[in-house]
């Protein structure tokens, strides 16, 4: 028997689930924390442009990298499981929204150093969560990253001498960073906790379609491969 072509559709939906909260991390990160916790390029980026401008905040980026590091490891543990690539990645996302949680409460607590905390503990989720869209094996959307999306969109179109073959996954993976970003831009200082629990939320829902199992919509999606 053919295998079917194209790749897992519930795959593709949770990732896209978790672009959407990407896209809200990284402008909630930026705007309240004056850093990326999971952008690393453009974390780098930052800080070189604090030392230039001898601005006090490379701390910030230093501890991004390092525990952004320190999550990637333990992803890297985790994805090494001999389970179904399902489970791992649903498993791997459960704690990732479970980690997300305990920031946003992190966060409203108001305690001394909140901003390193809460910075701390995305940045450990992003390396996690990394490590999950990597082993989902979804080309281009091993992370919520514009770029590398953009030039797949271009690379294999037909203009290019492709095929446009995943296209329709290339562009609905930046219309989920997009609005994930917008969202994410609209939180305002009083509510970052609500927006940071609402990402884990988008999380916690890719989780859960990845690890249910015989419900009668999954059973018809499990019959859909996405190009």
């Amino acid at each position: 028997m053919t295998p079917p072509k194209g790749h897992d559709a519930r795959l593709v939906i949770a990732i896209l689930f978790v672009t959407t909260a990407m896209g809200m991390l990284d402008a909630i990160s930026l705007l309240h924390l004056k850093m990326f916790a999971g952008y690393l390029t453009a974390s780098i980026i930052l800080m070189a442009i604090n030392v230039a401008t001898s601005q006090a905040i490379v701390f910030s980026g230093l501890e991004a990298i390092g525990l952004f590091y320190l999550g990637a490891l333990a992803g890297g543990r985790l994805v090494r499981r001999n389970t179904s690539m399902r489970l791992i990645v649903g498993d791997i996302l459960l704690g990732v929204s479970a980690l997300m949680g305990l920031t946003a409460w992190m966060w409203s607590c108001h305690l001394p150093g909140g901003t390193y905390i809460t910075l701390g503990l995305l940045s450990v989720t992003m390396g996690l969560q990394t490590s999950a869209t990597r082993h989902a094996r979804l080309p281009d959307m091993a992370l919520p990253a514009a770029t590398i999306v953009l030039h797949g969109l271009a690379h294999h179109s037909t203009v290019a001498g492709g095929d446009n073959m995943g296209n329709s996954r290339r562009i609905a993976a930046i219309i989920a960073l997009f609005i994930g970003a917008v969202l994410g831009s609209l939180v305002p200082e009083r509510n970052v906790a609500m927006g940071i629990a609402g990402a884990g939320g988008i999380i916690l829902a890719a989780s859960l379609l990845l690890r249910a199992q015989r419900l009668p919509l999954l059973v018809q999606l499990d019959k859909l491969h996405i190009t």
